[in-house]
């Protein structure tokens, strides 16, 4: 079933929604939740939580890109509950994807508004696309759906090690550009 019909299900409150989200994306929002939190009962936790969000946030929400917009909601389901199960113990995972970007990302309290967060996603989607499509691809696996650098490095042309390095020389760029673009790092 195409998007904008899962869409119209939830619309009307058409419990069908679910199973059919579940069938489209039940993969890739276990992946994602999988790779940030490493242990699959808490992904399939994520999981269920992810389409009682959907349901209870579609309507009055109409996104606009269905995949997208799961994306981010099994993404922040994941790190909210990566970080009420490591609150007391920081050990790697998602505390080290974190880390990595941290230098480069501005914290919360530097973002303050959502027109703050729009223009800093403005600025990254932007940043992105200048990157060759390699690159960009290899940077959104890392950073947007946790891939280890060892997975990334299997499926490229890179060992760990030299995609350490251009993931470090990524980052950087990013800090420059976010920098220039007056986003307070």
């Amino acid at each position: 079933m195409d998007d904008l019909k899962i869409i119209e299900l939830y619309r009307s409150r058409n419990e069908r929604a679910v199973d059919e989200t579940r069938l489209k994306y039940g993969g890739f929002i276990r992946h994602i939740a999988l790779n940030i939190l490493g242990i699959i009962e808490d992904a399939e936790e994520c999981e269920n939580d992810t389409y009682l969000k959907l349901w209870n946030a579609i309507p009055p929400d109409c996104p606009e890109y269905f995949k997208a917009y799961i994306g981010k909601i099994v993404r922040n389901i994941s790190i909210s509950l990566y970080r009420k199960n490591t609150a007391a113990k920081r050990s790697c995972g998602v505390y080290v994807l974190l880390s990595e970007l941290e230098e480069c990302i501005p914290s919360k309290e530097s973002v303050e508004t959502e027109i703050e967060a729009k223009y800093l996603s403005s600025v990254i989607s932007d940043w992105l696309r200048t990157l060759s499509e390699e690159n960009r691809v290899i940077f959104v696996k890392r950073y947007w759906y946790g891939e280890s650098v060892k997975d990334i490095a299997a499926q490229s042309d890179f060992s760990p090690a030299e995609l350490s390095s251009l993931l470090f020389a990524l980052r950087k760029k990013l800090k420059k550009e976010l920098t220039e673009k007056g986003v307070t790092v």
